[in-house]
Order: structure tokens, then C-alpha cells, then sequence
């Protein structure tokens, strides 16, 4: 499928999505559009501000969006509706205002400091720019818009 398609896919679809997740209270943090393992997938990832998203929040959406989206796509899909989980994507800079203070997971589109990829803790956002915590202490400066793909790290606890 050609990526300008796709995007145009992806747009409508988020146009569809967007007016029920809100009606619900509930916000949406990424919408997916690919193909795996042969098959097709929607996938939908909502979350809840103020607390836990449930799994009739997710069944609710799925009715609700469900006719729209097959009327959109001509060949076979599965839609899927979740929470975005605990290593959730960071897609919108004020994700990073949200999660100040947590371990994260950053690839570049071009290299800063001879490197594409980060881990660290998200000290500060603002103006544009990401500042990340890194090894040593290192504070990097990091423009959001060379943020290819983010996400949250989840560190379990050691006993």
C-alpha cells in the first residue's frame, strides 16, 4: 500500500475515532494502520486521564467505530481497541510534559551527539525541545521534531 494512502487512511480514521473517544471522556493516544503477519490491522490505543480504561470502554468503542471504519477499508482487517499499555507510546509533546520524571525510550530521525537512539528520564519539554537525562547525568536537547518514535520504559522492581 502506498504511504500517502495509508496516511489518508489513517486520518480518516482518527476522524471517526476521535468525536466517540471524546463523547466517552476518554482520550486517544495512537491509531495503526499496518499489516503483520499477512494480515491486516486496525489498531486503536485509548486511554483514561483520571483512571483505568476498561475493557467496556474498549468494547464500546470497537461497536460504536466499527461499520465507519470497514465502509473505509476495501480489504479485510481486525479492528482492535486497547489501552496503549504500560511502555505506552509518547506521540505529542505535551506526552512529555505528562510523564516529566519517567524512564523513556527515544529514536531520532537523525543523529544528535553521533546517536539515534536514547534512554533516559524526561527532566523537562518546552519550546519544542525535549530534555533528556542520560547516562552520566547528561542532560541531551532533544527537538521533537526529530523524534521518530517514543515511548515510556518500564523498569520492574528488583527484591
Amino acid at each position: 500500500m502506498e504511504k500517502n494512502n495509508k496516511e489518508n487512511i489513517l486520518k480518516k480514521i482518527e476522524a471517526i475515532v476521535t468525536p466517540v473517544v471524546n463523547k466517552m471522556n476518554l482520550s486517544l493516544v495512537d491509531i495503526e494502520y499496518l499489516q503483520d503477519g499477512g494480515y491486516w490491522y486496525v489498531r486503536v490505543y485509548v486511554e483514561n486521564l483520571e483512571g483505568d480504561i476498561t475493557l467496556e470502554d474498549c468494547a464500546a468503542i470497537s461497536n460504536e467505530i466499527d461499520e465507519d471504519i470497514d465502509s473505509l477499508i476495501e480489504q479485510r482487517f481486525f479492528l482492535e481497541v486497547s489501552s496503549p499499555g504500560i511502555e505506552r507510546p509518547l506521540k505529542k509533546i505535551e506526552d512529555y510534559i505528562r510523564f516529566k520524571g519517567e524512564k523513556s525510550k527515544l529514536s531520532l530521525k537523525h543523529k544528535v551527539d553521533d546517536n539515534k537512539n536514547f534512554e533516559g528520564i524526561i527532566v523537562d519539554s518546552k519550546d519544542g525541545i525535549i530534555y533528556l537525562e542520560v547516562e552520566n547525568g547528561k542532560i541531551m536537547k532533544i527537538p521533537f521534531s526529530e523524534v521518530r518514535k517514543a515511548n515510556l520504559v518500564y523498569e520492574f522492581e528488583e527484591f
